[in-house]
């Protein structure tokens, strides 16, 4: 398949200032506007060219040509401040992680890690249901269980197929 010559804009970069990462983002976020292709220009280098989508204004491809160099700054920016946060990142991520599983203590007087102390990460296990929530999950269970008809005055609860016969469906968009 190819496609009619379009006017394009080249810039060229340091490899050292931009890394191709940086470049490649830069070069994504700008594919709505141009066709991006970068290629290796000598050593260290990189020639990012721009290939505008037809129809597009001079103007429009000057300017996109200049918001692209100020999207390789930001791109280069923020690889700078991921790579710088990145330890901290992994270790909230891992916290994270941890924290979300459940582990149980140790009973008192077992024994403990090599320190000698209790592991700080544990989290004590979850209590157990004392008898008279038991007595009151059993009791709801039962009335759900058991269909009283007098607490569902409006038999909401009555099968559209009892309730109106077989074979007889709700108008769509009813109810």
């Amino acid at each position: 398949m190819s496609r009619k010559a379009s006017p394009e804009e080249r810039v060229e970069v340091d490899e050292r200032l931009y890394p191709a990462e940086a470049v490649q983002a830069a070069a994504y976020a700008f594919t709505e506007r141009a066709y991006a292709r970068v290629e290796p220009s000598g050593e260290g280098r990189l020639l990012i060219v721009l290939e505008f989508k037809p129809g597009t204004a001079p103007a429009v491809r000057e300017a996109t040509a200049g918001e692209f160099r100020n999207e390789l700054l930001h791109q280069a920016l923020r690889l700078k401040v991921s790579d710088a946060n990145r330890k901290i990142r992994e270790f909230i991520v891992t916290k994270a992680l941890v924290s979300a599983q459940p582990v149980e203590r140790a009973p008192a007087g077992a024994a403990s890690d090599e320190a000698g102390s209790e592991c700080p990460e544990c989290v004590p296990a979850p209590a157990p249901v004392d008898a008279e929530l038991e007595k009151e999950i059993d009791r709801l269970l039962a009335e759900i269980e058991g269909g009283d008809a007098a607490a569902d005055p409006l038999g909401v609860a009555v099968a559209w197929e009892e309730k109106f016969g077989p074979g007889s469906a709700p108008a769509e968009g009813k109810s």
